[in-house]
């Protein structure tokens, strides 16, 4: 294409609308009738790890910012577009349009906008990627008489979960930083209980760390979008990072015999089946015995006076993906 031509192609453009460019342990006794004589059997929580935070890196001074020149501002934003807009330049003929990606001082020119208008939207970009737009103000000699930039961002359409824990009456989520650093300024979220018939949304003004709360019980499908705030406008992302979360299972002892203990749980709403894992003694992790759809287990062989490690996860297929619950860990012993 001719430069002239490829000059009046972008001029054509900006020519329309706008320029388109887990700690106390619990113990559960036996009853007298299931407990045998000169015996006696315990299961026990450990206690858990401590609860995740957040790490200094996280803080909200980390990443780059974005900013802007007085007069111009980003007014709109979507996954793969940004709106402008700017005070007029006096004796301005047009407005030369051009972009850089963030941290580089290397523009590429886009085209123009009448003196009539001074708002302009670029199109066909990547989504959660920050540029840098200029607009340049040319008199009716093509003679540039000013110059001003701004910060801009694309809204993002993933975001990534750094970690997530559960604690009794609620799930928190640890978000990883994106950079700018205000390049999101919170996330909606809109979860929904297994058993619920509405899903609950909450907007939450933190580009760190939520929480929300959760009962026991039952799995959650969560959605998170991530927000920008231009102005006194949020512009919320139209995809969603997906999780399906659940409460650790609470382990109640239902009986036991001279060599086995037998434990119950409450069934998760949601789960298809549960997960059943032992450490045995000697070894410092867990074995995944058992997959049942039953909501009771019975360790058989065990010695006395020996510890045995335990713990039931809940499982949720969704797809071709499976998604588990929190899990704690209790000890089962016989004396």
């Amino acid at each position: 294409m001719k430069m002239k031509s490829f000059k009046k192609f972008f001029v054509s453009i900006a020519l329309s609308a706008v320029l388109t460019l887990s700690s106390a342990s619990s113990v559960f006794a036996a009853t007298a009738l299931l407990v045998p004589a000169k015996q006696t059997a315990e299961l026990t929580q450990e206690n858990a790890s401590d609860t995740p935070a957040v790490e200094s890196s996280e803080a909200p001074t980390a990443g780059a910012s974005l900013s802007a020149q007085s007069g111009i501002s980003q007014t709109a934003a979507s996954e793969t577009s940004v709106t402008i807009q700017w005070n007029p330049v006096a004796n301005a003929v047009k407005y030369a349009v051009s972009i850089s990606p963030l941290n580089s001082s290397s523009y590429r020119l886009l085209g123009y906008v009448g003196n009539s208008r001074n708002k302009a939207t670029i199109n066909k970009l990547k989504a959660g990627t920050a540029y840098i737009i200029k607009i340049t103000a040319l008199n009716s000699s093509d003679t540039a008489i000013s110059s001003r930039s701004v910060g801009c961002t694309t809204l993002y359409s993933k975001v990534s979960i750094k970690s997530s824990y559960a604690n009794p009456g609620r799930y928190t989520f640890n978000m990883k930083t994106v950079t700018p650093s205000n390049a999101i300024t919170g996330y909606k979220v809109v979860y929904q209980g297994s058993a619920a018939r509405k899903p609950i949304t909450k907007y939450f003004k933190t580009r760190y760390s939520f929480t929300i709360p959760i009962s026991d019980n039952t799995f959650y499908q969560v959605k998170i979008y991530p927000y920008l705030v231009l102005g006194n406008k949020r512009y919320v992302s139209s995809t969603s990072t997906n999780r399906y979360v659940a409460n650790a299972i609470s382990l109640q002892k239902a009986g036991n015999t001279n060599t086995s203990m037998s434990v119950k749980w409450n069934r998760t709403a949601g789960a298809n089946s549960y997960s059943i894992y032992i450490r045995y003694p000697g070894s410092d992790s867990f074995k995944k015995v058992k997959t049942t759809s039953s909501n009771s287990f019975t360790l058989t062989g065990m010695k006395k006076n020996t510890k045995y490690g335990i713990k039931v996860i809940a499982n949720k297929k969704v797809k071709n993906k499976v998604w588990r619950s929190d899990s704690k860990i209790y000890n089962m012993s016989l004396s």
